[in-house]
């Protein structure tokens, strides 16, 4: 009898503390929902915050994917602005960074229930129109706050469980550090947009010089030097006449003919200042830019246009662009290639234009990093990526020793 008496009370402990289990499972479901992976939910949201690329991104992600986990009704990011703290998507819900109820939060530096205690209060005094706000969620970096994570109601009535809160606050951590992420890289895409406006105005600034320069000097220097070779040519017929010199040293002859040269040198300077038939059309302009500097390269260049390319038409600015790259590209084949062929194409497809200045020579050694040649003093390279963004395209340029070197213009139409 002993035994079975045993053996009943073991069995009803058991079935006891069966019950309680269940009973507790139940209250607890009926309380906050059915549980919920946090570990998994951690991981998984982790990696979507990491790789978000700005605020809206991260704020989608907080406001609606994540809430819709835990089934909360309602979310809010607030991010600090001017000393206050706004909504992402809701701009006219703001709150002061000095407010009483967001400095208890922040000195706290968890998430915490706000239908009781303190924040309740504090909320109740200042601010009711954050009522359906019952979490708050500090993103905390360190001392600094980055911003605000307000959680409604959830569904059904639930509520947030102790698990949901640490929960949150190791969410709101990582969000706190994406932010920052997000911060610094907005400075430095900031800072990139000035330097390229800054070089924007300085390569317009210095076009607007050129095409100063080159009317002055043609409409100037360039006329009186054609004027005084005239004068020298229609004094070489009178030579005997007016002033009889030596048969064997013709003097005005050579004066005209420096005369003449000097004329031809200061046209060159002004179409590498101001290139006139850009005017009418880029495919003319590469043209005369080649056959100029094949009487000057001690290799051969040559150039393609495509037929689709030939009649091409372009606001000034890219054409411009284009031309300069072409200009600046073939400088450096001469200079530096030792090429004994320098080629230039320009081809236009369905969807992009291309650009294709190549040589046969020594390649680049050491790569084609812009940041080396700028620290060396060399800005070529640095000024036709410059230029190329600036229209919206993209340049490439593929070397290597011994095998010579291409450079790519890309533009989509």
């Amino acid at each position: 009898m002993l035994m079975i008496g045993l053996a009943l009370g073991w069995l009803t402990l058991a079935l006891g503390l069966l019950l309680y289990r269940e009973a507790r499972r139940w209250w607890r479901n009926w309380r906050y929902g059915a549980p919920v992976e946090h570990s998994a939910l951690l991981v998984e949201y982790g990696r979507k915050m990491t790789g978000a690329p700005d605020r809206q991104v991260l704020a989608q992600l907080l406001t609606d994917d994540f809430p819709r986990a835990l089934q909360v009704e309602r979310a809010a990011l607030l991010l600090p602005e001017a000393y206050q703290l706004v909504a992402v998507k809701t701009p006219d819900l703001r709150l002061p960074v000095s407010h009483a109820a967001v400095r208890w939060v922040a000195s706290a530096g968890e998430a915490q229930r706000a239908d009781r205690g303190r924040l309740r209060e504090l909320i109740q005094q200042a601010r009711a129109g954050l009522a359906w706000a019952l979490v708050w969620v500090p993103l905390m970096r360190g001392t600094d706050l980055r911003g605000l994570w307000l959680l409604g109601a959830r569904e059904r009535a639930l509520r947030y469980a102790p698990a949901d809160l640490r929960w949150l606050t190791a969410v709101g951590r990582q969000a706190a550090v994406v932010l920052e992420a997000i911060h610094y890289a907005e400075q430095e895409r900031w800072a990139a947009s000035e330097m390229r406006a800054l070089y924007r105005q300085v390569v317009a600034a210095r076009e607007v010089e050129r095409g100063r320069m080159t009317r002055e000097l043609h409409d100037g220097v360039l006329q009186d030097l054609c004027a005084v070779t005239r004068d020298l040519k229609a004094l070489e017929t009178q030579t005997d006449a007016v002033y009889p010199l030596d048969a064997d040293e013709p003097f005005f002859a050579d004066l005209a003919a420096r005369s003449g040269e000097a004329v031809h040198a200061l046209r060159s300077i002004c179409n590498d200042l101001r290139p006139p038939l850009l005017q009418h059309d880029l495919a003319s302009a590469l043209k005369a830019l080649v056959e100029e500097l094949d009487e000057r390269s001690p290799a051969p260049v040559h150039i393609d246009i495509a037929a689709q390319a030939d009649d091409l038409r372009l606001p000034d600015d890219v054409a411009l662009a284009i031309f300069r790259i072409t200009q600046e590209a073939l400088h450096n084949a001469m200079q530096h290639a030792d090429a004994s062929e320098i080629a230039v194409r320009l081809t236009q497809y369905p969807d992009r234009l291309r650009l294709t200045v190549t040589d046969d020579g020594r390649g680049i050694v050491g790569g084609v990093e812009p940041a080396r040649f700028v620290a060396q003093g060399h800005f070529g390279l640095a000024g036709m990526r410059e230029r190329a963004a600036m229209i919206g395209g993209k340049l490439d340029v593929q070397t290597a020793a011994d095998y010579g070197t291409v450079v790519i213009l890309e533009l989509p139409r």
